[in-house]
């Protein structure tokens, strides 16, 4: 078994080969904000919940390392927001193949928003960084969100995902349109496994139960759900529940 695909098993588990990924890296576009203001705590309760991975910046890695289980996997966040900037529309590449490398994690993310200009250098920025996990054998993770005015338009969230695809990324993270059948023919013209986006937090957790277990009907190879789980009233009991339904069934 090569090395990339020793950390995709890390990452994509059980028999139907789903992640329930709960993304932290929220920190440099929002702040220390309530929820992720205490690493090592959210940390805790995603672990006990029964997150098989975990998506996080450098810096955030290097406050829970020492707390995260071996088999939990660890997604490494390479493009940054810039948060206080007013240039924080689009991301901006921060770290490379090497640093990923040496913090030995299980697999890079990037992220792309459509619509909010500098697309292309974060196309070329993703391009090369492909090649460069390549040689490493650390897969890549590409969020690919469609322009905003088509947040949840199928053919439009198909589209970046395609874009992703095409790019050579080994899975995909983008936005779920709502719609079981819709997000079929995402899944399915897709070919690599696709992770949906959770957004902002909801005032319940049925919308986000319910959300979760549209998508795997659909095809979806897992959730990411950040802000739906650490803005939570009870973060693990959520998390638990969302085992159940995407690493359990």
């Amino acid at each position: 078994m090569t090395g990339k695909n020793r950390r995709l098993g890390r990452l994509l588990v059980g028999p139907h080969q789903r992640c329930l990924l709960i993304p932290l890296d929220h920190g440099p576009w929002l702040g220390p904000v309530s929820g992720i203001d205490c690493p090592r705590d959210i940390v805790a309760k995603a672990v006990a919940g029964g997150a098989n991975a975990l998506l996080v910046t450098p810096g955030f890695l290097r406050a829970v390392a020492e707390i995260v289980p071996p088999e939990v996997g660890i997604i490494l966040r390479v493009s940054l927001s810039a948060g206080l900037s007013a240039e924080a529309l689009q991301e901006v590449p921060a770290f490379t193949a090497t640093t990923a490398a040496r913090l030995d994690v299980d697999a890079v993310a990037v992220s792309i928003f459509f619509g909010r200009g500098g697309e292309v250098e974060m196309m070329r920025y993703l391009g090369r960084l492909i090649e460069e996990c390549a040689g490493f054998g650390i897969p890549v993770l590409a969020e690919m969100l469609p322009p905003s005015d088509k947040f949840f338009d199928a053919d439009s969230i198909a589209h970046a995902a395609r874009i992703g695809m095409e790019l050579g990324a080994d899975i995909v993270k983008t936005n779920y349109c709502g719609d079981v059948a819709g997000f079929r023919r995402i899944v399915a013209s897709t070919s690599v496994p696709i992770l949906i986006a959770g957004g902002p937090s909801q005032d319940n957790d049925r919308s986000t139960l319910q959300v979760a277990a549209d998508a795997i009907q659909a095809g979806a190879a897992g959730v990411a759900f950040g802000r739906r789980v650490w803005q939570a009233s009870d973060p693990e009991t959520l998390v638990r529940k969302l085992k159940a339904i995407v690493l359990e069934k």
